[in-house]
């Protein structure tokens, strides 16, 4: 729960949430605040953070709450307006998987409405679940930008930040519907090389990855399989300061290696606002401060 709110407040506000989140795509009112410029300023780089949104039109499976996960992520988007971050990236599984590709379509659809209003940069790392129906292509065209490449970089206010695409088999064949589990995760020998590549080009800057699938224990069902060769390559490089992920819908924190691997917390999970999930991050230089709101902890690096 927010420590600034009482639990009645924070059950008023996602009540609040849910109605407008179901209204229209104009649930808030554009604000020129919201769009700040992405730069690094006095107070250092802010950027949101979600996860594990898993959106569907369908009924409650297990600790799923599929339809919470509009208004949550609403009430996520109105903090990310106050806060004024320059940026949001959400760590993969933005959707679940739906009863044909018109239906995720949909969904997808639904779900990224949400975040219109924010008014600054939006990422979206590949899960396994963004793959399930539609294949790579669809889901990123779906979420308002090209299917290529799927592995990129971008800096921002003198950092460095690396999108990562572990939704592979191990010989290197792109996850599509229909033709991968969802603990076989790897990162192919050219994402490695291009990893490498990209990071020595930015030497010097600090550095922040974001991927889906783990990178801190590859023995677990949610690792990468080969993650040793990928956390190998992050540390040579001595820039990366950390590594935001999702996928494993507990979350968790471990640091390997020098470089922290955050795993977020999965906002489907749990009925109503008290079980909401998502962050903000603030760099300053080499130094990160992270803020869990609601479920999500708050860590220490």
């Amino acid at each position: 729960m927010n420590t600034t709110e009482t639990p009645r407040q924070t059950r008023r506000r996602f009540l609040r949430e849910a109605t407008l989140a179901t209204a229209a795509v104009g649930m808030f009112p554009f604000s020129s605040t919201a769009a700040v410029a992405p730069e690094e300023s006095s107070s250092g780089l802010v950027f949101g953070l979600v996860t594990d949104v898993h959106y569907a039109d369908a009924d409650t499976k297990g600790t799923r709450y599929y339809r919470d996960s509009r208004a949550k992520l609403a009430a996520a988007v109105e903090e990310f307006q106050r806060r004024k971050v320059a940026m949001v990236v959400e760590l993969g599984d933005l959707v679940n998987v739906g009863p044909s590709k018109e239906a995720e379509l949909g969904y997808l659809e639904t779900i990224c409405k949400v975040l219109e209003p924010l008014g600054v940069p939006k990422h979206f790392v590949l899960g396994n679940h963004c793959v399930d129906t539609l294949t790579k292509a669809e889901f990123l065209k779906g979420c308002g930008r090209e299917a290529e490449p799927t592995y990129y970089s971008f800096d921002v206010g003198g950092y460095h930040f690396v999108v990562l695409d572990a939704d592979f088999l191990q010989d290197g064949t792109s996850y599509a519907p229909g033709n991968f589990q969802w603990t076989d995760t790897w990162i192919p020998k050219r994402e490695q090389a291009w990893l490498a590549e990209d990071l020595a080009r930015a030497k010097g800057r600090p550095a922040v990855v974001f991927v889906h699938q783990n990178l801190h224990d590859e023995k677990d069902a949610h690792g990468v399989k080969n993650a040793p060769e990928v956390r190998a390559i992050l540390e040579a490089s001595g820039d990366v300061i950390a590594v935001f992920q999702g996928h494993m819908h507990s979350g968790g924190f471990a640091r390997l290696g020098g470089i922290p691997y955050c795993t977020l917390r999965a906002m489907v999970e749990g009925p109503g606002a008290e079980n909401n999930a998502f962050a903000i991050v603030k760099i300053q230089g080499g130094k990160v401060e992270f803020k869990g709101f609601d479920k999500q902890r708050a860590w220490a690096f």
